[in-house]
């Protein structure tokens, strides 16, 4: 993904002064030159300095501003230009067409810019993933936490509960390299209290930090739910517009889908969540979920918790058409502050199965997503969950401090998780090496987070929420 230059539009559409195309690679400069009849000025272009161009495409000339800069002192470390150019669709798209016909230029991919920045030492992964919280934030709240984690101190406060925990591995692990010797200063009571130390600071770096911002007036609403129960139509339905990716096949949706409305003057947050499973009732993987890595799957899963966790309050869909009993007993069992019963594709009944369903489960929702039915009675019900205040769940105190992924909020709580082990297993006296691999698995989940052992897979998840020329 990381070879030749990539060009990308940088600005996005719509009515502006100017638009901006973006080049990163080793042909970066001599691609804009091959098009150019002030070629020698820009090759003599010194980093950070910019030149007035003659473009010549198609048989037309179009004046452009050219800004360089040279490797390594860019944003992905190789040598950038920026053209500077008439706010015109067309002129943009003939420019664009002309540089990515040349031999080792290509369209980037989502996030590539940020990618290669990560990949050259820029950035480090918490950084690149608050490229795309400094983009998508919605209010001042939101870009000052985001701001902090792209300024480094996110991924400081990793590095240094890290430090802590390689130090107190190396404890344990000397206990066990040197169990005949006699290490006074290394007492099982110095490491239980290391190990809440250790603890106590994931817990207190999860406390600052934050999927959302607690905004006055917005409220999270998620839509969960077995596969195919009709999650993305409804979201789209909501939204007026196809938001979500609606398919035939089972696991479509995989990274929660988000779209924001206004109900009667309570902004609401809709978030269309993977397919959940319980236990027994996911039985063999369906449609696209048959192509998931058990990895994978477990990454989905993870962050489908996160969300529902974080959620002020959950629609579970059910498809009123088919067995819903696996579904409804999901229900049942869903621990969340608040949620409520969703019946999908009632138009698919006859008059009689409706109405036995609906006096079955009073007080559900007996919907349509495709044709609306019963649409403005669910979204009624949904401004009454935030009441008059908007969000009778938000999170209260000071706004968290960091702004974080879904992805870094999995990453912290597996952190939590392996550090918790090793402290039960050092107290139940269940041995040493069992306490040890626990905190191996917890300082894997917090170089994760800045990128010092990330595989590719988490990479290929992170940067896939891009948008194109970031």
């Amino acid at each position: 993904m990381l070879e030749g230059t990539i060009l990308a539009c940088a600005t996005p559409r719509g009515k502006a002064a100017r638009g901006v195309l973006r080049l990163s690679g080793a042909d970066a400069v001599a691609a804009v030159g091959r098009i150019s009849s002030s070629s020698a000025a820009l090759e003599d272009c010194p980093g950070y300095g910019g030149v007035e161009l003659r473009l010549e495409v198609d048989g037309g000339v179009f004046d452009a501003w050219a800004v360089v800069y040279r490797a390594p002192r860019s944003y992905t470390r190789e040598d950038v230009v920026e053209l500077h150019l008439p706010a015109s669709l067309p002129v943009q798209g003939m420019i664009a067409r002309a540089l990515v016909v040349q031999e080792g230029v290509r369209w980037a991919g989502p996030g590539e810019f940020t990618l290669r920045a990560f990949r050259s030492g820029r950035l480090d992964l918490a950084q690149a993933e608050a490229v795309a919280q400094v983009i998508s934030a919605s209010e001042e709240t939101e870009l000052k936490a985001a701001r902090r984690g792209l300024s480094g101190e996110f991924g400081n406060a990793v590095r240094l509960i890290a430090d802590n925990l390689v130090e107190t591995l190396a404890l344990l692990e000397a206990c066990i390299d040197f169990a005949d010797e006699d290490l006074p200063e290394i007492s099982g009571g110095r490491l239980a209290r290391k190990i809440k130390e250790v603890g106590e600071a994931v817990g207190g770096l999860r406390r600052s930090s934050s999927l959302r911002m607690a905004a006055p007036g917005s409220f999270h609403c998620v839509l969960a739910g077995y596969p195919n129960a009709g999650k993305s139509s409804l979201l789209n339905s909501i939204l007026g517009r196809g938001e979500a990716l609606v398919s035939e096949f089972a696991g479509t949706t995989r990274d929660p889908v988000r779209g924001t409305s206004s109900e009667d003057g309570v902004d609401v947050t809709w978030v269309d969540l993977a397919g959940c499973y319980s236990g027994e009732e996911r039985g063999e993987p369906a449609g696209l979920d048959r192509n998931m890595s058990p990895e994978t799957r477990g990454a989905v899963e993870r962050l489908t918790s996160l969300e529902l966790e974080h959620a002020d309050g959950v629609l579970w869909l059910v498809d009123a058409s088919g067995d819903t009993a696996g579904s409804i007993d999901a229900f049942k069992a869903l621990d969340a502050k608040v949620k409520l019963l969703v019946f999908n594709k009632v138009d698919l009944l006859d008059e009689a199965a409706g109405t036995l369903l609906a006096s079955s489960y009073p007080g559900a929702l007996m919907i349509c997503a495709l044709d609306g039915t019963g649409l403005r009675g669910l979204r009624a019900a949904v401004r009454d969950l935030a009441g008059a205040d908007g969000r009778p769940g938000a999170l209260g105190g000071e706004p968290a401090r960091f702004l974080v992924s879904a992805h870094q909020e999995a990453a912290l709580q597996l952190a939590m998780e392996g550090v918790e082990r090793a402290g039960v297993a050092l107290a139940a006296d269940s041995g040493l090496e069992l306490a040890a691999a626990d905190l191996r698995d917890a300082l894997r989940s917090l170089e994760d987070l800045v990128g010092e052992v990330t595989p590719d897979d988490v990479l290929d998840h992170v940067f896939s929420s891009f948008c194109i020329g970031k």
